[in-house]
């Protein structure tokens, strides 16, 4: 039987109400025909949908915005009838996996290419923070009846780019989420495993592109935007139901895992001053 879970941000998350002058990465208002894989090894399955009305980050210069959807079967437990799937309908996303089975689904936004094959510059240089006034993603949720892992991809460039991988947890009352732009765009943070709360990992990419460096996404110059669900199907059984994804100024009491990020990046700092210093 499958259960009813809706995405939280850390195990210690900021409940908030939506800033006024938030901007939109993803409202879910425009429908995305439900896709299925029931074929372990098969590659998964993908689509794209676009819209220009607004309810969809826009690249520079597109005339509309595009999602692109991604869901794969990693793991059916002996059984061919069990399935992964996801869609957008009535406003939110649904991503679902079977029981004793697992799944990864990815929604990308990365400009009108019809594909889910990342193009990292794709939306030719989006300013997310609005001039500098926000300074973070609000991810709306629900509902959780379990954890799982899931990631967040961002890219300036091909060669520019910073991927978090956070722990999601149980919740039981709608909950708008604060994950802070400067856990992205802080080079010092790049290679930290569980710098706070809810946070596994921060991965940043070296001069070719490769895994492993300290070059960051700035998010006042953004190609592309990725959420990755259960990356590694490390979870089973699994409902996800997403509302809406937009950025937002930063509220005035961070959750933990925010003060996580900003207090790990001022140790980084702090330490690295002082091997220079000793050596």
């Amino acid at each position: 039987m499958k259960g009813e879970m809706k995405l939280m941000v850390g195990t210690a998350l900021l409940g908030m109400s939506m800033s006024a002058n938030a901007a939109i990465i993803d409202l879910f208002t425009t429908d995305q025909a439900e896709l299925s894989d029931g074929t372990v090894g098969g590659g998964g399955v993908s689509s794209s949908v676009s819209s220009g009305l607004g309810d969809i980050l826009t690249g520079v210069g597109d005339a509309a915005g595009e999602r692109d959807l991604f869901v794969e079967l990693l793991d059916n437990d002996g059984v061919p009838t069990r399935e992964a799937t996801i869609g957008v309908a009535g406003g939110v996303l649904d991503f679902s996996v079977d029981s004793l089975a697992a799944g990864t689904g990815t929604v990308q936004w990365d400009g009108l290419d019809g594909s889910i094959a990342l193009d990292p510059d794709g939306l030719g240089g989006v300013d997310l923070t609005a001039g500098g006034t926000l300074s973070g993603f609000g991810v709306t949720t629900l509902f959780s009846d379990a954890g799982y892992e899931f990631l967040v991809g961002a890219y300036t460039d091909a060669t520019h780019w910073t991927e978090i991988s956070f722990s999601a947890s149980a919740v039981n009352s709608a909950t708008t989420s604060f994950i802070p732009f400067s856990g992205f765009t802080n080079p010092f943070l790049c290679g930290a495993v569980n710098p706070a709360p809810g946070v596994n990992s921060i991965t940043c990419s070296d001069a070719v592109g490769a895994p492993g460096g300290t070059q960051v996404v700035d998010f006042t110059n953004l190609g592309a935007l990725e959420f990755v669900i259960d990356p590694n199907g490390g979870s089973t059984s699994i409902d996800l139901t997403l509302d809406q994804i937009t950025t937002i100024p930063e509220p005035s009491v961070l959750g933990l895992m925010g003060a996580g990020l900003l207090a790990g990046g001022l140790v980084a700092r702090r330490n690295k001053k002082n091997k220079a210093a000793s050596a």
